[in-house]
């Protein structure tokens, strides 16, 4: 099922997602525009590595934020019925479900620790709950992880290269090299947990095509972002926007409000106003373009 969101939809999307993102855009902005995370953070990219299999279908990218939701079990059921209902059935099944307050706020409790004594208060808290009750938390633990890095990545992807991993890995799967070189410049998990991305490598190695490994030694070794980011919550609010379709297409308003609603102070980010986001939203565009290019 792949359903195109409404705006409202879209909105919350960008309202709940906005405080996570904005803490991973923040960590690659340290280590000047490069995709390198906190050693905890990329611990857990590294061991959940196979997320990135989820780049060939978008539609896979919500099946792990329903398992994190309902758990995996949940899951199963939520397939079962989904698969009796009409197309419409599901259109307002996936509305009604994006108005549940109770949903929402399951994911909102679900933070990312900010430092190794909140990491170890959070393992520590695991530990101590029931076998049954732990399994199960580290099952939705690894349904979140997955949402979060692919989510993320795709709208960075967006966000650099002007098209989402979710477009850029199957045209790689489909022979496009320029498409793969993409795809792995913003995810170098692909070359350690995707076969074909392993695969194509190792085939340039062994035909000792240095060009392609050139090619390749160069996404990987210059960092995506380029330039400081200022503004990096709201660049990741505007990205979730334009990730579902909707940034061209809703009022000034309604991102106003839902900067307000994501917690973003509008006089540090500058858009006090109508017209200081237009500033910003042109900002945005401008930096995406410089990037799109810079990468060319």
């Amino acid at each position: 099922m792949k359903i195109r969101p409404t705006k409202q939809q879209a909105i919350k999307a960008a309202i709940n997602l906005t405080p996570q993102y904005a803490d991973l855009l923040k960590d690659i902005q340290k280590g000047n525009g490069r995709i390198t995370f906190s050693s905890e953070i990329f611990n857990i990219q590294n061991n959940l590595g196979k997320y990135v299999l989820i780049y060939d279908d978008e539609r896979k990218i919500g099946r792990a934020f329903f398992q994190f939701l309902l758990g995996f079990e949940g899951y199963k059921d939520l397939e079962k019925e989904l698969a009796e209902m009409s197309l419409e059935e599901q259109k307002n099944w996936v509305e009604e479900l994006a108005d549940n307050e109770e949903i929402v706020h399951s994911f909102d409790e679900f933070e990312i620790p900010h430092s190794s004594s909140e990491w170890d208060r959070a393992r520590e808290a695991l530990a101590a709950l029931p076998e049954n009750e732990r399994k199960e938390t580290e099952k939705q633990g690894v349904a979140f992880w997955s949402f979060i890095f692919s989510s993320f990545f795709n709208t960075l992807s967006l966000m650099i290269h002007g098209a989402k991993l979710t477009t850029l890995v199957p045209q790689a799967l489909a022979g496009d090299d320029d498409a793969f070189l993409k795809a792995i410049q913003i995810d170098r998990m692909l070359l350690l947990h995707y076969p074909y991305f392993k695969e194509r490598k190792f085939k340039a190695q062994d035909e000792q095509d240095r060009e392609f490994l050139s090619k390749i030694s160069y996404r990987e070794n210059n960092p995506p972002v380029r330039g400081k980011i200022r503004y990096p919550a709201l660049y990741m609010l505007f990205g979730v926007l334009d990730t579902y379709q909707w940034l061209d297409d809703i009022t000034k308003v309604d991102i106003l409000n839902a900067c307000d609603e994501a917690n973003l102070h509008r006089y540090q980010n500058r858009i006090e106003d109508e017209t200081y986001l237009a500033n910003r939203l042109r900002d945005y565009r401008r930096w995406q373009k410089f990037n799109c290019l810079s990468m060319r």
